[in-house]
C-alpha cells in the first residue's frame, strides 16, 4: 500500500539565544491511507509539535531543523510541506489535510458566530457565501448538530457542542487527512465517546484519514488501527494497537499501558521519575534512567527504530 504521508528524518526544535532545543528528532513514520494512527505519550513528549510541523504551523521560535514531510495530493503528486511557500500551503490546508485544535474553547473565537467561523475558509478557497453556508450546515449535521448552532457564539454551547463544531470546521472541505490535537480532553466520558465516534464515522463514511493525538491510551485503545508511541522527542515503538496492547515490546510502553486501571482495587503501576527537558537529553537512550532493564550500552548508544517482530517496531536495545 502506498502511504498518503511519508514523514523523513523530521527534527523540530525551539530556539533560545544560546541553542536549539529538539521537542521532536529524527521521525520517520508513514502514514496509510484510510487509517486512524494515533500518537501517544506524556505530556511534553513532542506530539503536539510533531502534530503542528505536518500542517506547516510552527511559529518562530519554533524551527523546523531538518526532514520531510510528502503528502500525497488528490492527483498522485507528491508535495514536501516543509519548507512549502506561503500561498501554496494555504491551498493545501483545509482541503488536503486539516487540523482540529486541542481545546476547543480557546480555539474558537468567542467574539464571532459559529457561521463566520466556519465559512470564512470556505470563501477563501473559491466558494461562494451561499455554498460555504450550506457545506456548513452539511458539517455540522455529520456531527450531529443542528444548523441553528451557526447563529450561536462559542460561549452558548457546551463543550462537547464545541468540539463538535471544531470537527465539523476542519471536515468541511473533505480533506484526505485530519489531524486530532487531543479531541477529548477536558470533556466527560460520555462526551468523549461520542467525539470518539464521530471520528470513526467520518473515517468509515469519507475514507478519511486520522492522526490523533493523545496523552490517553484509553482513546489509543478505542480508536485507533496503528499506534506510535513517543517519548523524549523519539518513537519508542510503533505497530498496530492490538499486538501492543497484548505484547508490548519497550518498557515505557509497558509502564504506559500497566498504567490503565483495569479492575476496581487494582493496584496502578506508577512510573518513576520525570521526562527529560528537551535542553538536557540524556546521552544513550532517553528512557534509560527511568528504566529497569538500562546497562551501559542504553546509556552510551541511541536504539534505533527497528522491527522485532512482523509490523511491530521498537527503539530499545533489549527488547528482544
Amino acid at each position: 500500500m502506498t502511504p498518503i504521508m511519508q514523514i523523513r528524518d523530521l527534527s523540530v526544535g525551539y530556539a533560545s539565544r544560546r541553542a536549539v532545543g529538539l521537542a521532536v528528532t529524527s521521525v520517520n513514520l508513514d502514514v496509510e491511507k484510510g487509517e486512524i494512527l494515533g500518537v501517544v505519550g506524556e505530556s511534553g513528549c513532542g506530539k503536539t509539535t510533531l502534530a503542528v510541523a505536518l500542517l506547516g504551523l510552527i511559529e518562530s521560535p519554533g524551527v523546523i531543523q531538518s526532514g520531510s514531510v510528502q503528502l500525497r495530493l488528490a492527483d498522485d503528486k507528491l508535495v514536501d510541506l516543509v519548507g512549502l511557500a506561503p500561498r501554496p500551503l494555504r491551498q493545501i490546508r483545509w482541503k488536503e489535510i486539516a487540523y482540529i485544535p486541542q481545546g476547543s474553547m480557546s480555539a474558537l473565537n468567542p467574539v464571532l458566530r459559529v457561521r463566520q467561523q466556519m465559512t470564512d475558509t470556505l470563501v477563501q478557497h473559491g466558494l461562494s457565501k451561499a455554498e460555504a453556508i450550506e457545506r456548513a450546515r452539511w458539517a455540522l449535521n455529520l456531527v450531529s448538530l443542528d444548523a441553528a448552532v451557526l447563529d450561536k457564539y462559542p460561549h452558548e454551547l457546551s463543550g462537547g457542542m464545541n468540539q463538535r463544531v471544531a470537527i465539523a470546521t476542519a471536515v468541511t472541505m473533505q480533506p484526505a487527512i485530519l489531524v486530532a490535537d487531543e479531541p477529548t480532553t477536558a470533556l466527560d466520558v460520555v462526551t468523549q465517546r461520542s467525539i470518539l465516534q464521530e471520528l470513526v464515522k467520518i473515517r468509515d463514511q469519507f475514507g478519511t484519514t486520522i492522526i490523533v493525538i493523545s496523552h490517553d491510551m484509553g482513546v489509543m485503545a478505542q480508536v485507533v488501527d496503528r499506534m506510535a508511541v513517543m517519548y523524549a522527542g523519539r518513537i519508542a515503538e510503533l505497530g498496530l494497537v492490538l499486538n501492543i496492547f497484548d505484547a508490548p515490546l519497550h518498557p515505557y510502553t509497558q509502564k504506559l499501558i500497566g498504567s490503565i486501571p483495569k479492575d476496581t482495587g487494582q493496584h496502578l503501576e506508577g512510573l518513576e521519575g520525570e521526562a527529560p527537558s528537551l535542553w538536557a537529553y540524556p546521552p544513550g537512550c532517553r528512557f534509560h534512567p527511568r528504566c529497569s532493564l538500562a546497562t551501559a550500552i542504553c546509556r552510551e548508544q541511541t536504539p534505533e527504530l527497528r522491527e522485532i517482530i512482523s509490523g511491530q517496531y521498537a527503539a530499545c536495545h533489549h527488547c528482544d
